[in-house]
């Protein structure tokens, strides 16, 4: 519907409904009313030839008092939101309509009470979180609905949302801790999703090492991470997310700004970028050299920047490495400037011990914080329950599937070549199993249904 003819129509409707997008196939004399979960449509009659504008003929106009049947005539009246009700919510909140009534003349200016089952009347009430009130999280560990006062808004099924956005709900809605296990490829990310865990963490050392078969010094592009967590992240996106590695942005401002809109368009739903100069290294090797703060928060600032153009939810996670250089106070002062600066979550790499650990998210409290786990690395070992218990919101295991897979990809190739045998008969892994793992039963599943007889049997 144009603003022409809505204007046109305006004196002789109640409602008025203002569709997201023009449909040029709805007559201007139609007008839409919100149904469930679609619109239907009622003709309103066209103002007759002769009829004054402005209903200027109509008595009540006249006489300036307030009709239920028409619409403020002025543009004062129009912007006064006195003069319009609330609706009551519906479950969908992606509505495309709009609909607002000016109020019963005998209720005078202030238009019918307000009562628990109407959307606040201004953006102001809606965005004041006095307004809502807590409910049970769910048993995944975050609810799916807020509920708010004087109405209850009921978000859509958190599979309908992005990954970014279940996460940040995750983060904003529940106090849990959203523990990770570091995948590399594709089949590391299917394994950690068929045991049940949602959310994964990308780990740039297993990456460089599964792609390149190079040790982590800063050698995997942009374009090579950007690829994996592509792949990882598309793996099933309706159901898993992933919080990437960005190492140090991989160059100045700039750059920095097109890896971030890079990694929004893979559907990473979160990710880490760090203060290491740009011949980095693993976080757990000696020797690590970080740029001045001033640089670190330049980094921030593009990435921050990028996320804001793109209007997009993927959380960013300051990661500081100064604690092995520079002392862990200035780890804090990096990370309070950081976040300060916009940045969702923050990662101080190499707690030198555990009480170091539970002091930062006192001191950082009540920002989230990350902690990065690399057994046999520089820090203390730190379990599920510790960090739970110190407050901690992610933890991520960095060598999760790469350690354990060297371990047994070793010892079946020693095998083979000392007894000619590689140990895997009667594990009952074979071909069938992995494939499985990686989507088998899905992919014949889409063939079938399609029409499709490549498949038959196979399943």
């Amino acid at each position: 519907m144009s603003f022409l003819s809505l204007t046109t129509n305006m004196a002789q409707m109640k409602t008025v409904v203002l569709p997201k997008e023009t449909d040029p196939t709805v007559d201007s004399n139609v007008k839409p009313r919100l149904g469930a979960q679609k619109l239907s449509f009622t003709t309103v009659p066209e103002t007759p030839p002769d009829s004054p504008p402005n209903g200027s003929n109509d008595p009540e106009r006249q006489s300036g008092a307030k009709s239920q049947d028409v619409l403020p005539s002025s543009k004062t009246q129009l912007a006064d939101q006195s003069n319009y009700d609330a609706i009551p919510a519906v479950t969908d909140v992606g509505q495309d309509t709009v609909e607002t009534s000016p109020p019963d003349a005998a209720q005078g200016t202030q238009g019918k009470p307000k009562t628990q089952g109407v959307l606040p009347i201004s953006t102001t009430q809606l965005l004041d979180k006095s307004n809502y009130e807590a409910v049970p999280a769910s048993t995944d560990g975050y609810q799916d609905t807020i509920q708010a006062s004087p109405t209850h808004l009921v978000l859509p099924s958190t599979h309908s949302l992005s990954p970014a956005t279940r996460l940040k709900h995750k983060l904003q809605y529940s106090k849990e801790l959203i523990v990770c296990p570091g995948v590399y490829d594709g089949l590391s990310g299917r394994i950690a999703q068929a045991v049940g865990f949602e959310t994964l963490y990308m780990t740039g050392a297993g990456s460089t090492a599964s792609m390149l078969g190079m040790a982590d010094l800063g050698i995997a592009t942009r374009d090579d991470m950007v690829r994996n967590a592509d792949m990882i992240a598309n793996l099933d996106a309706h159901h898993h997310e992933i919080i990437a590695d960005m190492d140090t942005g991989y160059g100045g401002p700039v750059t920095i700004a097109q890896t971030v809109k890079q990694y929004i368009r893979a559907n990473v739903a979160a990710f880490h970028i760090e203060d290491q100069v740009l011949t980095k290294r693993c976080g757990h090797l000696s020797g690590k050299k970080v740029v001045s703060s001033d640089v670190y928060l330049s980094r921030i600032r593009a990435a921050r920047g990028a996320i804001d153009s793109e209007r997009a939810d993927i959380q960013l996670i300051a990661r500081t490495d100064a604690n092995q250089q520079l002392g862990y106070d200035e780890c804090i002062v990096r990370l309070k400037a950081a976040r300060d600066l916009g940045a969702d979550v923050g990662l101080l790499e190499g707690f030198k011990s555990k009480e170091e650990a539970a002091k930062a998210v006192k001191e950082l409290a009540p920002w989230p914080l990350l902690l990065n786990i690399v057994e046999n690395g520089h820090s203390p070992l730190i379990t599920v329950d510790e960090a739970r218990e110190m407050g901690f919101r992610i933890m991520i295991f960095s060598f999760a599937g790469l350690a354990p897979a060297y371990v047994a990809i070793k010892g079946a190739y020693e095998k083979l070549r000392h007894q000619g045998i590689t140990g895997i008969q009667g594990s009952g892994v074979g071909p069938k199993v992995l494939f499985n793992v990686c989507g088998l039963q899905e992919a014949v599943a889409v063939d079938e249904n399609a029409g499709g007889m490549d498949y038959k049997g196979l399943a």
